[in-house]
């Protein structure tokens, strides 16, 4: 299955990167860009990227779970920006979905805990971070929140990754 493995032009951009001392940065970039536009799951380049260089896997968890957080952040900011109504024409599935009630019930009874949790879990956290803009939580906290969700979640997966890599190889 082709659809399994990552853009060219990602796998492009670990590959040339990986040997320099920036290479935790350029991925950490990639998590920030991959939170605010919530195109692809990150976890799909944290692993090829901790294979690419499993010694750093360290820096890669830590740097890529603060990523998430600032990303976040600014994707609050922007939803914030937008307002409700815009927001919700524009994505009309998120208010729809199940997730989004997860993480609506989650929210009201357990605040920028369960954005943590939800951030740390395989739960999407886009419907969360849309009900956190709407309910107006504050920015700063859900960086928080979802930098300590998300680092804990990638240290461990890197953890993983580098200690037992034959788990995570394809090996067609």
């Amino acid at each position: 299955m082709r659809n399994r493995r990552l853009p060219l032009w990602l796998r492009q951009i670990l590959e040339r990167s990986v040997d320099h001392r920036y290479y935790p940065t350029v991925v950490a970039l990639i998590a920030f860009s991959a939170t605010l536009t919530f195109a692809f799951p990150f976890v799909a380049v944290l692993i090829p990227a901790v294979l690419l260089s499993p010694r750093r896997w360290k820096s890669l968890g830590l740097l890529t779970g603060i990523a998430s957080g600032l990303g976040a952040a600014a994707l609050v900011t922007v939803f914030q920006y937008l307002g409700s109504s815009v927001v919700i024409s524009h994505y009309p599935e998120l208010v729809q979905s199940s997730a989004w009630q997860t993480a609506a019930e989650w929210l009201q009874r357990w605040g920028l805990v369960a954005m943590m949790i939800i951030a740390g879990s395989p739960l999407p956290q886009t419907p969360a971070l849309l009900f956190c803009a709407l309910a107006e939580l504050s920015t700063p906290g859900i960086m928080l929140a979802v930098g300590f969700g998300k680092t804990a979640k990638y240290l461990t997966l890197a953890w993983v990754t580098a200690r037992y890599p034959s788990r995570f190889i394809d090996y067609r």
